[in-house]
């Protein structure tokens, strides 16, 4: 059997604007080690000495979010300001979209089998 993933580590130069990113747009707070929760994974932002500025590749590795409401997280990231890779868009699937995180890390959202009848754009 294979083992879980406990968490990630995301290196950064910016790692406190990092945090308040993902705490702001996925209403996340800190554990006690600094970790954000997604589910059972741990989140880490850390600072680390092989990594300065934006992410050279940020396609390389994707965060995909799975989201009850994917048309509310995209309002919120929307008020602040996201770079948006690709809009929330309708797929058979449900709706996805990508943003980058200040580093400019790509993370996806998804929303699995939303369907077009519920969740038209506004």
């Amino acid at each position: 059997m294979a083992p879980p993933i406990g968490s990630l580590l995301v290196g950064s130069s910016q790692v406190d604007a990092m945090k308040e990113w993902y705490t702001q747009a996925f209403d996340v707070t800190p554990n006690d080690m600094g970790a954000l929760e997604f589910g059972p994974v741990q989140f880490f932002v850390e600072a680390h000495s092989e990594v300065s500025g934006p992410a050279k590749d940020p396609a390389r590795i994707v965060v995909n979010l799975d989201v009850d409401d994917c048309r509310a997280v995209e309002t919120r990231l929307e008020s602040m300001g996201a770079t948006w890779i690709r809009k929330v868009e309708q797929m058979p699937f449900g709706l996805i979209g990508t943003v980058a995180d200040p580093d400019g890390n790509y993370v996806q959202i998804i929303q699995w089998g939303a369907s077009p009848e519920a969740h038209k754009e506004s």
